[in-house]
């Protein structure tokens, strides 16, 4: 192999690197021994073939995987030989494959950013105020009854009553908009829960002190997703709301019955039913209480964590290069692309401007960029590494993130290198992440 290395600036490189002849000869005699095999052409039995009539069928050029392979195992090569460490996925130059030829050398180039130097700052024994949550009996409570709701049975309210948060109100509404009908703005026998906050925002709030039998108009301003399948997703999404003028609905409501929601008695025969499966209630509110007391420790534990990410990025001096940035921030597109794909909407409908969100969140990409980047240090100092195991837990946790089979998230992932890779990544710096958290002192606090 010859090798040449140009230095394109502080942290980017141009690897030359040429395979040997005898190589790709070997290589790709190999490839059609095997098409040989494999190939049915009338007037030859398989495996006899001239090789002149079939390289005529099937050029050289048209081994595409196999060249590929081959760059990609001198790429790497190259990498062990010179010592470089990239970063980021590296760009490499394809275009020599259209002139490639079987008893010759091929010539290549791969331009990658290289790591910089990252002066980890000591990481171990550092000291954290740590809360000791508690689960108080009223949250327990809280807890209990979220539990037995679907359980409950609806009464009516005496008709003098008002309406006020926690009571549930059926009625009937009408909505326009500049004196059209709503799309899909009206309903009868609409049951709400007062302060669920279900409903557009602000149309619960007008209903509180209203009474069975009354007549009336709320005015709401709609979501600008008001037409759209999109509720929530988890990042604003730029260019949704930019520059567009609120629309002002009308509804006319009919308050047509105020209703409280009787819970059932708690006894033993009730928390055996099936649904809840527990031997008696004392059993069950221990297990409500210990599952709560679980997710605020979880909770904890995850607003520490979340403190020693940005100590090791605001203490650790280095500038991530460009390709992991945008690397980074790839992924956090894709990630709301595929969002607004799973709520059932289309991207053209979503008002998500990519550009613009680009430009919003690149300082959000180069500040999680480098804390990948450190925990990726730790990660090798401490030899930490992921198996398969681990890959096969993940493909698990987003099967049931975004309603997918484990397979099908997998087939995703593997159709896409780079998720792959990011993948594996945050998996690694998890880990690392959690060493850290292992190795340092608290003091606990009420």
């Amino acid at each position: 192999m010859e090798l040449m290395v140009e230095e394109l600036g502080a942290l980017k490189r141009k690897l030359k690197i040429k395979i040997p002849g005898d190589v790709v000869s070997r290589r790709v005699k190999d490839a059609y021994r095997d098409l040989n095999r494999q190939i049915q052409m009338p007037g030859f039995r398989p495996g006899k073939i001239p090789q002149h009539i079939l390289e005529k069928q099937v050029p050289v050029q048209s081994f595409t995987k196999l060249f590929q392979e081959l760059m990609q195992e001198y790429y790497d090569k190259a990498l062990k030989e010179t010592g470089i460490v990239p970063a980021g996925s590296p760009e490499i130059d394809h275009s020599d494959l259209n002139e490639v030829k079987r008893d010759a050398p091929l010539s290549f180039s791969v331009v990658l950013d290289i790591r910089p130097n990252i002066p980890l700052i000591p990481y171990k024994g550092w000291k954290f105020k740590k809360k000791e949550p508690a689960a108080g009996e009223n949250e327990v409570e809280a807890a209990i009854c979220k539990i037995i709701q679907p359980f409950g049975k609806l009464e009516p309210f005496d008709d003098s009553r008002a309406i006020e948060k926690g009571d549930y109100v059926v009625m009937d509404f009408e909505g326009s908009l500049k004196g059209e009908p709503l799309e899909n703005g009206s309903a009868r026998n609409f049951t709400a829960c007062i302060g669920e906050k279900k409903t557009i925002p602000g149309f619960e709030d007008q209903l509180v002190g209203r009474k069975k039998g009354e007549e009336f108009t709320i005015k709401a301003a709609l979501p600008a997703n008001w037409n759209n399948k999109l509720r929530r997703v988890s990042m604003p999404v730029p260019g949704s709301a930019e520059d567009k003028e609120l629309d002002i609905a009308e509804f006319k409501v009919n308050v047509r019955e105020i209703k409280k929601l009787v819970l059932p008695e708690l006894t033993d025969e009730f928390v055996r039913r099936k649904e809840i499966g527990m031997e008696s209630v004392e059993r069950f509110r221990r297990t409500v209480k210990s599952d709560l007391q679980a997710f605020k420790d979880h909770e904890e534990e995850y607003r520490i964590k979340e403190e020693i990410f940005n100590k090791l990025v605001k203490e650790t001096d280095f500038q991530p290069p460009d390709s992991v940035v945008n690397k980074e921030l790839r992924f956090m597109v894709d990630g709301m692309k595929y969002q607004i794909a799973k709520s059932g909407m289309k991207l053209e409908d979503s008002g998500f401007d990519e550009e613009l969100a680009r430009k919003e969140w690149r300082e959000k990409a180069v500040f999680n960029a480098k804390g990948y980047m450190i925990l990726d240090v730790i990660a090798a100092q401490e030899r930490i590494v992921i198996s398969q195991g681990d890959i096969e837990e993940e493909y698990k946790r987003l099967a049931q993130e975004t309603g997918q089979k484990p397979e099908e998230v997998r087939a995703r992932l593997h159709s896409n290198q780079e998720s792959l890779e990011q993948t594996v990544t945050r998996l690694r710096g998890q880990k690392a992440l959690n060493l850290v958290y292992a190795h340092c002192e608290f003091e606990y606090v009420k």
